[in-house]
């Protein structure tokens, strides 16, 4: 289990009552962490955590980990210039901790040795003060001219004899890794139904957002071999769809795009939409932004942008679920029958099988509507039916 199911209730809330005098409202951040789960029919107590995904779990989880931050600035954050370079003329090294939510990264300019000890005495403070243990597996000690992961990015300096020593940050194989399965999963073989309209718009909101998040590091060369690899999973895509032989498929889809290049392009209305390439993102510098504290003005708001992450939970696949209608409509009816197969009785993978199918003029009514999970959907007569493509 991670850190937010670790948290220990008796710790945060003396924490919270060292800036909190009503008590009210620490009896509410009681009952509320004490409040317990359900999971289906079954009732599970929380005797340890905060529930991830609520909208107070991040605060009270920074609240809580604030004592790492504290720990470390008293002992080597909030030292003075001159006992930095004391303790570097001795071989220990200075460290940085840099920390996001439960991420964090600990630095030091000292030896393989002293980065051991460090990792021993932070682990010692996590368990003994706040009862949390390190994650050996997500634990790692490593040179920073080896490289190392954090949130997404992959840091590494670069050392050569002719220049000065440089840091490159890309995008990390993990973050390339769950694109490539966003991707897959978009233009899978079994998706042949999508209208490719939707499946272009659909791709092009899912490559946009994720070059987007990573526009302030090096990720030119890894955009271009992203592009490449995201136009053959479509070419496969508009293959299985169509049946058609690459020439024939070429010329209905391979498009002249302003005048300068080919790529994919279908016509939407009067004009035509082509598939994003990501090596066309400009690469920016980063801005360090710092906003005025709201504890110190009088008239204060946040000018901080929305957060960014490179896959959000849930992303459009490019099929009809766009639909605001018919997602009522599916909300309504796993209400009423129970969200479980209505065939054999299982709850996940669930999706809605039309008796009477939309392209032989069945409606979005729930009378025409039947609950079914994956593998029995599969086996109903029009699932996978090609003659509506040719």
């Amino acid at each position: 289990m991670g850190m937010f199911d670790n948290i220990h209730h008796d710790i945060l809330l003396k924490l919270l009552a060292k800036r909190i005098i009503d008590r009210r409202i620490l009896d509410l951040v009681d009952r509320f962490l004490k409040a317990g789960l359900m999971e289906g029919q079954l009732f599970e107590r929380t005797e340890l955590g905060t529930p991830q995904g609520c909208i107070c779990s991040p605060l009270l989880a920074n609240v809580y980990l604030h004592q790492l931050d504290l720990y470390w600035w008293n002992k080597y954050g909030s030292l003075h210039r001159k006992v930095k370079e004391r303790r570097r003329t001795e071989h220990l090294g200075n460290c940085a901790l840099i920390r996001y939510a439960d991420d964090w990264l600990l630095l030091t300019n000292g030896s393989k040795a002293e980065a051991y000890r460090l990792r021993d005495e932070f682990e010692t403070f996590l368990r003994e003060e706040l009862k949390l243990e390190l994650a050996v597996e997500k634990t790692h000690i490593t040179h920073v001219n080896d490289g190392f992961d954090f949130l997404g990015f992959h840091i590494r300096r670069y050392v050569s004899r002719d220049d000065r020593p440089k840091v490159l940050v890309t995008p990390s194989d993990k973050a390339q890794t769950r694109l490539k399965a966003k991707v897959k999963a978009m233009t899978d073989r079994t998706r042949f139904r999508d209208e490719p309209l939707l499946k272009f718009s659909a791709l092009n909101a899912v490559l946009r957002g994720w070059i987007i998040y990573y526009r302030h590091c090096n990720a030119k060369e890894t955009a271009k071999d992203l592009d490449f690899w995201v136009n053959e999973r479509l070419f496969l895509w508009l293959q299985k769809r169509h049946r058609l032989p690459p020439r024939r498929l070429l010329a209905l889809y391979k498009q002249r795009q302003e005048g300068t290049r080919y790529n994919w392009g279908i016509r939407n209305g009067e004009g035509w939409l082509y598939l994003y390439r990501m090596s066309d993102q400009p690469i920016t510098k980063y801005k360090s932004r710092k906003p005025p504290n709201p504890y110190l003005t009088d008239e204060w708001t946040t000018d901080l942008e929305t957060p960014e992450t490179p896959l959000p939970e849930y992303v459009w696949l490019g099929n009809a679920e766009n639909n605001e209608e018919w997602r009522k409509l599916k909300a309504e009816i796993k209400a009423e029958r129970g969200a479980k197969c209505e065939r054999c009785g299982n709850t996940m993978e669930l999706d809605f099988h039309h008796l009477k199918a939309r392209r032989y003029g069945g409606q979005d009514v729930k009378e025409n509507a039947q609950l079914l999970c994956e593998c029995c959907h599969v086996q109903t007569p029009t699932y996978g039916d090609h003659s509506r493509l040719q």
